[in-house]
């Protein structure tokens, strides 16, 4: 008995050795079960929204055309009278001010007619000064019957056709005056010699004479004309005042701000197309005409209007809406809208400037979901 007795423990200790293999391997693996678990049990993380905020800006239609670029005003001077060229002041690219000399006719034939007929104004002005006197003379005789009515008539007429030959004569200088006025070929206003096809020497004939080739032509370039011509689908909003945006090819910078001047009135029968006109300052002569640019005309324009990018509305049989993050979830919002242009659309109801609104509505979570909102950086 006392053997048995001394076995008893030692077997006792063997079960719990056992019982302590099988629960530390059941220990060992119960973690990892519970953590996979554990792990299928989390709720799933949110989804982001990237939004954006309905914002004020100006809106506006506009459409792309060809212009080409003119002088404010072109003029191809002729010589008045024939003669040879004794001068040539300026070249092309030459900046002239207005009523500077820029050649000269030299006419000498013309200047002796000239010196002839001013003599011939002091001859016939002394002649009046004689004839005056007589005729006061005659007056004074007349008075005391020492001469006849008829010899003071007599004196009297000859005294008045002396004054007219007087202003006959100051009228035939004069206009000789002018002629030789002619000879100096004169800049009508401030600009620039655009060009020259004369040379000193050369023989010239007046404009009245058929002669075709201007000597020079003269441009006005501190305000540049640019003509662009508008679509019959346009010329309804065409107004005076319009924005345009004008990029001459081949000039680097920032385009060239400007607003519609004049137009037409009329549409070309063959083209269908308004002739439109853009008045542009040229203070640096940067512009030069016959260059030819990208014109942009704003057609019409809405002002400080709410706009989104044209991505943010969506359209569905129900019609156009956004989707918009309202208490951390998504809202479908009917929205009306007018205007799109350059990728924004002008915003007309249902959403106001401080409601969140999902970037893109296409692919976005259906309403209802929990998201969280990103504002567009």
């Amino acid at each position: 008995m006392q053997r048995r007795s001394s076995s008893w423990p030692i077997g006792l200790a063997a079960f719990g050795a056992v019982i302590a293999i099988g629960v530390g391997g059941y220990s060992f693996l119960l973690p990892a079960s519970q953590t996979a678990a554990a792990a299928d049990a989390q709720p799933p993380a949110v989804q982001t929204v990237e939004t954006i905020r309905p914002i004020r800006a100006d809106i506006a239609h506009s459409f792309n055309t060809n212009g080409t670029l003119e002088a404010f005003e072109t003029a191809d001077l002729y010589p008045k009278v024939s003669g040879y060229l004794s001068e040539v002041r300026v070249d092309i690219g030459d900046r002239v001010k207005a009523g500077q000399v820029l050649a000269m006719i030299s006419l000498p034939e013309t200047e002796k007619e000239l010196a002839e007929a001013e003599a011939t104004v002091v001859a016939k002005r002394a002649d009046l000064a004689l004839q005056q006197i007589t005729s006061q003379r005659q007056e004074s005789l007349l008075k005391i019957q020492g001469t006849s009515q008829q010899a003071y008539d007599e004196a009297k007429g000859k005294a008045n056709v002396a004054a007219a030959e007087v202003d006959l004569a100051a009228a035939t200088a004069a206009k000789i005056r002018t002629m030789l006025e002619y000879t100096r070929i004169l800049a009508p206003f401030d600009g620039v010699v655009a060009q020259r096809q004369v040379n000193r020497g050369d023989f010239v004939q007046g404009a009245s004479a058929g002669r075709t080739t201007p000597l020079f032509t003269v441009q006005r370039i501190d305000v540049i004309r640019v003509f662009c011509n508008v679509p019959e689908s346009d010329v309804a909003r065409l107004r005076v005042g319009l924005r345009a945006s004008i990029k001459p090819y081949g000039m680097e910078g920032k385009p060239i701000l400007g607003k519609v001047t004049r137009f037409a009135g009329r549409l070309d029968p063959e083209t269908r197309n308004m002739r439109t006109e853009i008045d542009v300052p040229n203070p640096g002569g940067r512009l030069y005409p016959g260059m030819y640019a990208q014109v942009s005309l704003e057609t019409e324009l809405h002002q400080n209007v709410l706009t989104l990018p044209v991505s943010s509305v969506g359209t569905d049989p129900g019609g156009k809406f956004v989707y918009a993050v309202q208490q951390g979830r998504i809202v479908r919002r009917p929205v009306q809208i007018g205007m799109t242009e350059g990728g924004m659309v002008e915003v007309l109801g249902g959403v106001d400037g401080t409601m969140d609104v999902a970037m893109v509505a296409q692919g976005a979570p259906p309403p209802g979901t929990t998201v969280k909102a990103v504002p567009h950086a």
